[in-house]
């Protein structure tokens, strides 16, 4: 793979009027977390290598507000869930794939309720699909589960 690559932001693509097959939801986790930033780093490379086309929000992603709705905090949660699907919405989101299961949780089963809808996937999901498409291929064998 290239060790180098341009990562759009979806406000740039917006600019050129073009809209991504995948918002890539990079999450806390991905963002903040060394192992986590691996990850997203390995799966950003894989989807520009099989050619899929997809964005980030960058500094316009905030956090999907689990956390708070988890500590009990329903007002933080709506909040954070509310602004998060304007900015989606302002973009004309359908399709999310994310690396953390708490985004993806809370993007997929609590998001609709508060008006965002949108085609959910993990990224396990995404490479799995990949793989069974023959896009992407496993060197040396291996199991992934």
């Amino acid at each position: 793979m290239s060790e180098s690559f341009h990562i759009p932001l979806m406000s740039e693509l917006a600019a050129e009027g073009r809209q991504p097959e995948i918002l890539f939801w990079v999450g806390c986790a991905g963002s903040y977390d060394a192992r986590a930033q691996k990850v997203t780093i390995a799966l950003a490379r894989i989807l520009h290598e099989v050619g899929i086309d997809f964005a980030i929000l960058g500094s316009e992603e905030s956090c999907t507000g689990d956390p708070a709705r988890r500590a009990g905090n329903e007002f933080l949660f709506q909040m954070s869930a509310l602004q998060n699907i304007e900015v989606l919405k302002m973009y004309e989101v359908k399709k999310i794939v994310t690396i953390c299961p708490h985004c993806f949780n809370t993007l997929k089963n609590e998001y609709p309720e508060l008006g965002g809808h949108y085609e959910v996937v993990h990224h396990t999901q995404l490479l799995q699909g990949l793989i069974d498409e023959g896009r992407l291929k496993l060197q040396g064998g291996g199991v992934f589960e």
